[in-house]
């Protein structure tokens, strides 16, 4: 029977290291729009239509800066031919030089810095972003002698992409040695030490290959994944281990935990995001890819391990706590964040997950600062239901705002140049006219603040009308308010479902509810701090309520399952203390991995899950037990 396992054990490596061989290559990496508004959504269809009506409002930004005074006519030369070449890309539809004779701006360019403008159709109206173009403006400009800088559509996103590539090997890299040095130290055993890096490796290929197989890209959202499955899958290794290695002693509470934190992930597949479901889709995959590794190296027993006695004697001594003024400290400091979780809010500030030495953001600083606000908010008319003098006067008004730092319309082009081919009057319907007005890149709160002043301008202008709002811009408003629900609603059901689990297996009401103070006390201290501290629910932070509650709740059910079992907190404390304290530390280790980010909210991401583990290990080892203390004296208490 054992060789049998023995050979199973060496075919099911030995295939997941060719699957490995095969596919690694394909994993991919996209943040783009597509991925976080649902495709039929009221306002995809709206800005299909605007597409389809007026054509893109797509374009890139190219600006040249002529600080070494070369040879002008050169320069002119190299510049002309840059023009010719980008017109002959696929989907480019103008290229002409900033400013253009129909553009009114508040800032003049500097004579040294030369720019162009690149407008081109998008791929589809769930996505205007075009790489491919990009990349093939960024190779032109290596031949040009000059400083340039690129913005626009789709830079920020490239750039995204970039770091999100990046970010996961560096991570994971340093992830891995800082897992392996803490592992050989509580281990000692090289054993022992294989064993626990192989599930912990196992889980993280799983994931990976799950994403190249099934086609599901990386994206800045699932940065964090590769890092938190490989130290999640310690809690696997030391429970196993630090009860001799015995997989059949554990694997009642280890089925349990494993299968909350999957329900914890897979409250996200109910959403309409579809990045956060491909999220769900990969975490389920290394967790459950972990507990596969753990049956292929411990089942049936394959290594008998001792843990060093001093581990043990720790939690045979540690004292139990019992005072309930405790109890009342954490109540206190629940309330001292409720304040907190009510200031809680979504934002997007997509330039705020790059480095600020990053390319992309100092290009971004330079084109706006030298040559002006470029980021189009688009507005349409409809030219039966308004006179155009209340066009201009509307337009005038905004143009006087601060965020505004130019506008084009249908009533600036001259009579020599028809609006229409620009796309500023219809393709269909002669009365259905554009605005744009140039802003800067603004987060999503500004963003709409400075809408409520257009429309407002609008209400003084316009006799009983509106001009409808529009354009790619305003899908990132529609992002942040189904992060916010998102988070809400994936947190209200995982706590639900996972609770509800924990009730069934528990069949206890008194356990049960003993259970649930542990981990909503970290859950609701982390939101609280996070509306405290102004940290917003972004692209990296919207699923850390889910992700941390489903990690968490792991060591309550180890705490409660021996403590049903033994009904001894003392006990309790010798069986799952050793493994939930150590684990615990692996995976603060682990979080730390995120406080070298250059990302502020990776940075974040990581303070904040450190803090919900440190207050979690507070909610197992001290909240909880004075809960179950104080069932046990009211038991004796009514039995005598």
């Amino acid at each position: 029977m054992t060789r049998l396992f023995r050979y199973i054990r060496f075919i099911f490596i030995l295939i997941f290291i060719i699957l490995i061989y095969i596919y690694l290559p394909r994993i991919q990496f996209d943040n783009s729009l597509k991925r976080w508004v649902p495709a039929k959504s009221d306002e995809i269809l709206a800005y299909q239509d605007f597409l389809d009506e007026f054509g893109g409002d797509a374009y890139i930004i190219i600006s040249f800066n002529n600080q070494n005074n070369l040879d002008q006519i050169e320069i002119k030369k190299r510049l002309d031919i840059f023009q010719q070449k980008v017109r002959t890309f696929h989907s480019v539809e103008k290229v002409f030089k900033w400013p253009a004779l129909f553009f009114r701006l508040k800032k003049h360019t500097d004579k040294k810095n030369i720019t162009f403008i690149v407008t081109f159709s998008p791929p589809s109206h769930l996505n205007p972003n075009r790489p491919e173009l990009l990349q093939r403006i960024e190779t032109l400009l290596k031949d040009i002698p000059l400083e340039s800088h690129v913005a626009g559509t789709g830079v920020i996103y490239k750039a995204i992409n970039e770091q999100t590539k990046k970010s996961t090997i560096l991570f994971l890299s340093i992830g891995l040695l800082l897992l392996s040095v803490l592992l050989l130290v509580i281990l000692k055993k090289p054993i022992a030490f294989l064993l626990s890096i192989g599930i912990s490796l196992g889980g993280v290929f799983t994931l990976l290959l799950c994403s190249a197989i099934l086609n599901i890209p990386m994206s800045i959202v699932a940065v964090v994944l590769p890092v938190l499955i490989l130290f999640y899958g310690t809690s696997i290794s030391l429970h196993i281990l630090f009860h001799h290695g015995d997989f059949k002693k554990v694997l009642i509470p280890l089925l349990l935990a494993t299968g909350t934190t999957c329900i914890g992930f897979m409250v996200f597949l109910t959403g309409s995001i579809p990045l956060l479901r491909d999220f769900a889709v990969l975490a389920i995959a290394g967790i459950i890819g972990e507990l596969v590794w753990a049956f292929i190296f411990f089942f049936p027993k394959v290594y008998f391990f001792q843990p060093r006695k001093r581990l043990l004697i720790i939690f045979q001594k540690v004292p139990i706590p019992s005072k309930l003024s405790i109890l009342l400290i954490i109540v206190i400091s629940l309330v001292a964040m409720t304040p907190g979780i009510i200031k809680l809010k979504s934002e997007i500030y997509s330039i705020s997950v790059l480095s600020t030495t990053n390319k992309a953001v100092l290009d971004h600083y330079f084109i706006e600062k030298n040559v002006g606000n470029y980021f189009p908010l688009e507005y349409i008319i409809d030219n039966s239901r308004v006179k155009p003098e209340e066009v201009e006067n509307w337009i005038s008004s905004v143009f006087k705002l601060k965020e505004i730092g130019g506008v084009l319309s249908y009533l600036s082009f001259p009579p020599f140049v028809n609006p229409r081919e620009y796309g500023y009057i219809s393709k269909n319907d002669d009365n259905l006219v554009r605005v744009t007005f140039l802003v800067p890149l603004l987060s999503t709160t500004k963003g709409i603040a400075l809408v409520k002043k257009i429309n407002a301008l609008a209400i003084a202008d316009f006799d009983n009308y509106t001009p409808v709002i529009t354009g790619y811009v305003t899908l990132y408003a529609v992002i942040a308010d189904k992060l916010n629900k998102s988070f809400q609603q994936s947190l209200i059901l995982a706590f639900l479902l996972v609770f509800a689990i924990i009730f069934v297996y528990l069949r206890n009401i008194k356990l049960f509810l003993a259970s649930l103070f542990p981990n909503i006390f970290p859950i609701l201290f982390i939101i609280g701090l996070m509306g405290w501290l102004k940290i917003p629910l972004d692209m990296v932070t919207v699923p850390i309520g889910c992700l941390l509650l489903s990690i968490i709740v792991d060591d309550t059910i180890h705490f409660i399952y021996w403590y049903k079992n033994t009904g001894n907190l003392r006990s309790t404390f010798i069986e799952a203390g050793p493994g939930i304290f150590h684990t615990t530390i692996v995976l603060i280790l682990g979080f730390s991995v995120f406080l070298i980010s250059s990302s502020p909210p990776i940075k974040y991401f990581g303070i904040i899950s450190i803090t919900a583990l440190l207050t979690a290990l507070i909610g197992d080892f001290i909240l909880l037990p004075i809960i179950l203390k104080h069932i046990e004296k009211r038991d004796n208490n009514s039995s005598s």
